[in-house]
This record gives C-alpha cells, sequence and structure tokens, in this order.
C-alpha cells in the first residue's frame, strides 16, 4: 500500500513539475508567437479592440513596407556582420585564453582570472562614456569595427570566464600524456583538448553571437551614422513622440528572431551538450 502511495505521490510530483515548465514555456513562447501573428495583421486587425489572436486576412504588407526600405537591409547587414565578426573573435580568442588559463602555470595567471570575472560583473552602461572616449579617440566612431570593440568588451570576458569551465572538465592527465609522447603544446590543445570541447566551443559562440545580435545600449552610443546602425538601434526609428509604427516594428521583430531560431536548431544538441558539460566540474 505504501508502494503504491509513493508512487501516486511521484506521478503526482511529475505532473506537478510538467505543468510548471509548460506554464513557464508559455509565458515565454506567447510574447513571441504574438508579435509574430501581428506581424500578418493588417491594419485594420493590428488595431481592433478587442484584438484577435489569429489573424482573419493574413498579410506581408509590413514586411514589405519595411524591406522595401535599403536602409533596414543595411541594418541586417550591420547586425550580421558585427554578431558575426564579434563571435569570431570571441570562440577563436576567447578559446586561446582560456585554454592558457587553465592548462598552464605562470606569473600573474590568478591575476587574469580575476581581471576576467571582474570585467564581467561590470555593467555595460558604465563602460558607454570610456569606450565612447577610446573608440572616437581611435577614429573608429563611424565603422562597425567600433561597434565589434564596443560588443567584445562585454562578452569577451564572458567567453573567456564560461570557456575556462571546459577545459577545466579535461583532467590534466590527458594533457600530460600526450606531451610525453612527443607532442607539442600546439598539438596538445589542437589535436586533443580542442576536439572534446567542441560542444562547449559552439555554445559560447552562440551566446556570444546572441550578446552581439540582440545589444543595443552600446550599439546606439558608439555609431555616429544612420548608415551604420545595427537592426536593434534602427528600430528606434519607428518609435517617435506622435506615433509608433506597430506593423514595421513587429515584422522586423519577426525577422529578428529567425536568425537565432535557425542557429539554435541547426546545432542544438552540441549546444545543450556544451552548456551541460560546462556546468560539471571535472
Amino acid at each position: 500500500m505504501e508502494k503504491a502511495h509513493e508512487k501516486t505521490r511521484r506521478h503526482i510530483s511529475k505532473l506537478a513539475l510538467d505543468l510548471v515548465i509548460l506554464l513557464l514555456i508559455g509565458m515565454v513562447a506567447f510574447p513571441l508567437l504574438w508579435m509574430a501573428l501581428s506581424s500578418l495583421k493588417p491594419s485594420v486587425e493590428l488595431f481592433k479592440s478587442p484584438p484577435t489572436i489569429f489573424p482573419k486576412a493574413p498579410t506581408l504588407e509590413w514586411y514589405k513596407s519595411a524591406f522595401s526600405d535599403m536602409t533596414v537591409v543595411h541594418y541586417f547587414i550591420n547586425s550580421f556582420v558585427v554578431a558575426m565578426a564579434t563571435m569570431l573573435i570571441n570562440v577563436v580568442f576567447g578559446t586561446l585564453a582560456a585554454y592558457s588559463l587553465t592548462k598552464f602555470q605562470y606569473r600573474g595567471r590568478k591575476i587574469i582570472v580575476i581581471g576576467v570575472l571582474s570585467a564581467y560583473c561590470i555593467p555595460p552602461i558604465m563602460l558607454m562614456i570610456p569606450l565612447y572616449r577610446i573608440i572616437a579617440g581611435m577614429g573608429l566612431s563611424a565603422s562597425l569595427a567600433g561597434v565589434v570593440i564596443g560588443h567584445l568588451t562585454v562578452t569577451f570576458p564572458f567567453s573567456v570566464w564560461l570557456l575556462m569551465s571546459f577545459f577545466r572538465k579535461i583532467p590534466n592527465e590527458i594533457t600530460e600524456a600526450a606531451l610525453v609522447d612527443g607532442a607539442s603544446d600546439f598539438q596538445t590543445f589542437y589535436k586533443i583538448n580542442l576536439p572534446l570541447c567542441v560542444p562547449g566551443v559552439l555554445s559560447t559562440g552562440i551566446l556570444a553571437f546572441i550578446l552581439s545580435w540582440n545589444e543595443y545600449l552600446l550599439s546606439s552610443v558608439l555609431v555616429s551614422r544612420d548608415t551604420m546602425k545595427t537592426l536593434t538601434v534602427g528600430l528606434a526609428n519607428y518609435i517617435s513622440a506622435t506615433e509608433v509604427n506597430w506593423g514595421v516594428i513587429m515584422a522586423l521583430g519577426t525577422a529578428t528572431t529567425i536568425p537565432i531560431v535557425i542557429m539554435f536548431s541547426l546545432i542544438q544538441k552540441h549546444f545543450v551538450e556544451g552548456m551541460t558539460a560546462g556546468a560539471v566540474k571535472g
């Protein structure tokens, strides 16, 4: 009898947990679904009261209106270039930095680790003025390179700190065995350690891309020309004191989400493996 009650209790607990998870997923997914469906509504339905969830007469007029403006296309290209550059730099140099900080012993290593953590903890809003002065002094305020540098100040410490957890999981005995067998330090990194951390590197690259793609604060300060704006900054053009173009905003918001969804769909397995591996201390 006790076993039956225990089994029933477990089923109820599991059902309650599933309901809580579904509720949380619904809370996150519903605004995105509403945005996507609203981007397909004509203006008559978009501002109808009470509102309807599904469009009765779906249309692509908001997408046509948004992408008929070549400035919006430039915003997309700028965002993609900045996010890709940020991701690649984070992956390449972040991986090398994390490997060095976890597998080598040298003077000042602990200070660098503390510096990485401290930089990660600094709110981006506190970096706006110093970054603007530095980038303007370098003559990069009218180029995407300045935006990339700004995004790296936010994402690079995070990437190094995350990648360090992946490399810590690899036993030092594997590295030592490779060195004893005659492999160089670079061969040990490239042929032994790096393949074991591929899921973690991919996960870090995805997160860096997303952080850069969605970043607004620094991008709005570091860009001085309209043609150099990223998509998140360009969306503000459709909001004024007298009018908010909700249709175009919903269409561009949906289009902005699509690259992230595609990226997750393509490497979802590696992302989950990497985040799970990084959560385990080896």
